[in-house]
C-alpha cells in the first residue's frame, strides 16, 4: 500500500491529509514523533496546566476552593494533575528511589543492631525491594489516607463531604510532587537533601493550603495539620507493611 493510499479508509490523498476521513498521510513514527505528541498534550492544555501551577503555588488553598464552588473550566482537572505530577515525578524517582526506600525501611531498623539478624536483614531487603518496584501505587495510597483525615478533622469547618476532600488532596499530593522533582536535583549537593527538604515543604505548604482553604485561625491549622501529617506517615507506613508482608508470604 503506497503513501498516497489512507491506511484508515483506502481513500486516495492528495496531499498530507485524507479528504474522506481526515486522517494524516502516512509516514514512519520517529522520536521527534513520539516527543511532539507529549508535548502537544501538554500545550494544547498550556493554559490550564500553567494557571493550575501558579495558582496552586501562590495561592493553593483559594484556588481549590474556587474550584470547588464551580470555577473549573481554567484549571486542570484532580486526577489528570496527579498522573502528570506522578509520571513525571517517577521519571526522577529512579534516580533517587532507592534513598527514599533506604530511609524508609531503616526507620526504627536500627533502634537495637544487637537484636538485628540477617534473617531479619534480608527480609527488610526484600521488603524494600517490592515496595521500590510498586512505588506509584504506594505513593496514590497517601491520597486516600491524607483525604480522609482532613475531612475529618476539618469537616465541621468545611461542611465538605469526603469526594469533595478528595479532590483537594489531589491537588495538595500533586503539588507537593511537583516541588518533590526540584527538589531532587539536591541529590547532585547531599545524598538525603532531597528528601529533608521535601518534608519542610509538607510541614509548611499542607498548613498554608489548608489555611487558605478552610478560614481556621492559625493556631488551630498548624496543630491540625501537623496531626494529620504525623497520623498519615504512621498509617501510611503500616500499610505498606502490611500490604509488603502479604506479598511476601503469599505471592512471593
Amino acid at each position: 500500500m503506497d503513501s498516497l493510499t489512507c491506511r484508515n479508509c483506502k481513500e486516495s490523498i492528495t496531499n498530507n491529509f485524507c479528504p474522506n476521513c481526515g486522517e494524516q498521510q502516512y509516514k514512519r513514527i520517529e522520536m521527534k514523533d513520539m516527543v511532539g505528541d507529549f508535548l502537544s498534550n501538554v500545550v494544547t492544555l498550556e493554559g490550564p496546566i500553567l494557571q493550575t501551577v501558579k495558582d496552586l503555588t501562590i495561592r493553593p488553598g483559594k484556588m481549590i476552593n474556587a474550584y470547588l464552588n464551580g470555577k473549573r473550566k481554567g484549571y486542570y482537572k484532580p486526577f489528570q494533575y496527579y498522573i502528570l505530577a506522578s509520571t513525571i515525578y517517577f521519571l526522577f524517582f529512579y534516580l533517587w528511589g532507592n534513598e527514599i526506600m533506604t530511609m524508609i525501611s531503616n526507620i526504627g531498623g536500627d533502634a537495637n543492631t544487637y537484636a538485628a539478624t540477617e534473617e531479619i536483614k534480608s527480609l527488610q531487603d526484600e521488603m524494600t525491594e517490592f515496595q521500590g518496584k510498586n512505588m506509584k501505587f504506594f505513593t496514590f495510597l497517601q491520597i486516600p489516607i491524607y483525604s480522609w483525615l482532613i475531612w475529618l478533622f476539618f469537616k465541621k469547618k468545611s461542611g465538605h463531604s469526603y469526594t469533595e476532600t478528595l479532590v483537594a488532596s489531589l491537588y495538595i499530593l500533586s503539588q507537593t510532587l511537583f516541588w518533590g522533582i526540584i527538589f531532587t536535583f539536591c541529590e547532585f549537593f547531599s545524598d538525603g537533601l532531597s528528601i529533608i527538604l521535601s518534608g519542610i515543604f509538607m510541614f509548611i505548604y499542607i498548613p498554608w493550603t489548608l489555611k487558605q482553604l478552610y478560614k481556621d485561625t492559625l493556631l488551630k491549622t498548624i496543630l491540625k495539620s501537623t496531626t494529620i501529617i504525623i497520623i498519615a506517615f504512621i498509617l501510611y507506613g503500616i500499610l505498606m507493611t502490611i500490604i509488603s508482608l502479604i506479598w511476601m508470604a503469599f505471592f512471593r
